[in-house]
């Protein structure tokens, strides 16, 4: 039976740590290195619903794409949501990694599933990190065959599983070549314009960062940050199944996304 270390190992393979934003917490975050694993459970974001969902299925370990322990912390207690959490796995004997942004920019990440699933080829990191192989932050490459925009966005409402997109589009553009940085990731704008990207996508932007985009003649297309991150950690999985064959793996169903749509 593979252990938490084990399965730690793998996934700093996939998804290196040295990839990882310098901001960011990545690894093993919570648990006993040689605990043996035989049920594991993926989600988007560790929620006290997602906690209670890991206790009842009886995961030993849990892989959250958003650590849970991201600001500095000095006390764990139960007068936070956070410290009821952590208190809640801690008592189950669950342990926690997270890989974050370094699952973003690993070559089989959600940036690169992302760009796959979309249709792109002649994939290449939108912003290179270090001599990685294949890696980088954000994606971008060109559609096989150009799409005008009903047929693009319905192309990524399907890829990310959604009902509804924020879009901010110039007329009659036809898209072409295509920038794509999973969760909030306005700040690679200015990259996707460099690469001479007609269209960049990603989960949230703030208000000035979509004027910036309709200034500067770029098509941009919100997903929520949700629904351009949840498929990846899906895949991952299946992934993990795949190297632990011994281990039930399966991602969380209480991982929903917070925002819903109020149609007046």
């Amino acid at each position: 039976m593979a252990t938490v270390l084990e399965i730690c190992s793998y996934l700093e393979k996939l998804a290196p740590t040295n990839l990882a934003e310098s901001w960011d917490n990545v690894g093993l975050l919570l648990g006993r290195r040689n605990r043996p694993v035989e049920r594991l459970m993926t989600c988007l974001t560790l929620t006290a619903p997602v906690s209670a969902e890991a206790v009842e299925r009886q995961a030993q370990m849990i892989v959250a794409h958003h650590p849970i322990l991201f600001r500095a912390t000095k006390k764990i207690t139960d007068a936070t949501e956070e410290g009821r959490i952590l208190l809640q796995l801690a008592e189950a004997g669950i342990a926690v990694y997270s890989p974050h942004t370094a699952f973003d920019s690993a070559d089989r990440g959600i940036n690169q599933q992302l760009a796959e699933n979309l249709g792109l080829q002649q994939i290449q990191a939108l912003r290179l990190i270090g001599d990685a192989p294949n890696s980088g932050a954000g994606r971008f490459g060109v559609l096989e065959k150009p799409l005008d925009r009903q047929e693009f966005l319905e192309k990524v409402a399907m890829t990310v599983q959604s009902r509804s997109l924020e879009v901010c589009w110039h007329k009659n553009q036809i898209v072409k070549q295509v920038a794509v940085a999973c969760g909030a990731a306005a700040e690679f704008l200015d990259d996707a314009i460099r690469a001479g990207c007609d269209t960049f996508l990603t989960g949230e932007a703030r208000f000035h960062s979509v004027l910036e985009a309709q200034s500067r003649g770029i098509n941009l297309i919100l997903t929520g940050h949700f629904a351009s991150e949840r498929p990846g950690i899906e895949q991952l999985a299946k992934e993990i199944a795949q190297q632990f064959p011994e281990i039930d793996c399966f991602p969380a169903n209480n991982d929903r996304d917070p925002l819903t749509l109020f149609m007046a």
